[in-house]
């Protein structure tokens, strides 16, 4: 039962400002719920390849990567997230590198992960682990490990970059160092938990495909981590998604974000109350509790790579998924 008091407005205005100056906040004192909620920022957002890839082939006569703009990176921007990021929770951004480049080597407290997309030639060096990185290959870049890249092949690179920088700038931890030199020696092959290839992923999917279909998302493998079994991050977690011809999954919703990029094949996929037909190359973004169903119509074989903030969620028990059908 509310208690009723004798002040008055103006004399709560005051009390309030007294408040204030003493550093504190009465949240009662404002109408509304004590935990009022909050929209997500990410809206639901569909990236064409073929308007992507002209703009990322232009980028090289603008820069070069060099101390001081080490990166030559495009990065999707979802017109809610003020940072102009992909999402709220990850930064998704496209690296272009020409032959004979080289990306300087730093560290940051945010992880990536590399998701190579075209050509040959290209290499990421996690802290003394030369990666060659084919079309399809995945990179894992832990916070605070020195990385460089590089494209020693005859024509231009590129692949996408996963970043958890907008928890880590939440949470107030960025931090960035610059290595003393370009380069990193590479001292040894690449570990098992940074370095999955493509061919040993895509046929894990192909084997998962033989077992029972799950009804909200036809066929998903997740990369884990191979001594642990977990996501590859706490923050992060990344997974291929196939769909067979003539799917149609049930919609659902889920607490988490998900970023898409479209590896193979042509579908579409309802978010709300929009569809978006993808293409190879594409890139779409779901988020939080949006209602979402996919649907590959075609003959082939449709295949996604999908990054996650599931991990995150799990931990802070905060991850939900429900049907919507």
């Amino acid at each position: 039962m509310a208690v009723q008091t004798t002040r008055t407005v103006e004399e709560l205005q005051a009390y309030c400002a007294r408040l204030r100056a003493a550093g504190l906040d009465a949240p009662w004192s404002r109408p509304g719920p004590l935990i009022p909620p909050k929209p997500t920022a990410t809206q639901a957002r569909h990236w064409r390849w073929r308007n992507i890839e002209p703009l990322l082939f232009e980028s090289s006569e603008y820069l070069s990567p060099h101390r001081g703009a080490e990166r030559r990176v495009l990065r999707l921007h979802n017109p809610g997230v003020p940072e102009r990021t992909v999402a709220h929770s990850l930064v998704l951004a496209i690296q272009y590198l020409l032959p004979g480049e080289v990306a300087p080597a730093h560290r940051h407290s945010p992880t990536a992960i590399r998701f190579m997309l075209h050509g040959e030639g290209a290499f990421t060096t996690v802290d003394g682990q030369k990666c060659a990185m084919k079309p399809g290959d995945l990179v894992l870049t832990p916070g605070m490990a020195w990385h460089d890249h590089g494209n020693e092949g005859g024509k231009p690179v590129y692949w996408m970059d996963i970043l958890d920088w907008q928890i880590v700038r939440f949470l107030e931890n960025l931090t960035f160092e610059p290595y003393p030199d370009e380069q990193q020696p590479a001292l040894r092959s690449p570990g098992r938990d940074i370095y999955f290839p493509w061919t040993d992923a895509y046929a894990a999917l192909l084997k998962r495909a033989e077992q029972a279909p799950d009804p909200f998302d036809d066929v998903l493998l997740e990369y884990v981590d191979p001594a642990s079994g977990t996501s590859l991050r706490p923050t992060v977690a990344c997974y291929l998604q196939l769909l067979r011809p003539g799917i149609r999954t049930h919609a659902h919703r889920e607490t988490s974000t998900a970023v898409y990029r479209v590896v193979r094949g042509r579908g579409t996929t309802t978010v709300d109350d929009q569809t978006f037909e993808w293409e190879p190359g594409d890139f779409f973004v779901i988020p939080p509790r949006a209602r979402h169903a996919h649907a590959n119509g075609g003959a082939e074989p449709a295949v996604l790579f999908t990054a996650q903030d599931v991990p995150l969620l799990k931990l802070l028990r905060l991850y939900r998924m429900e049907p919507a059908d």
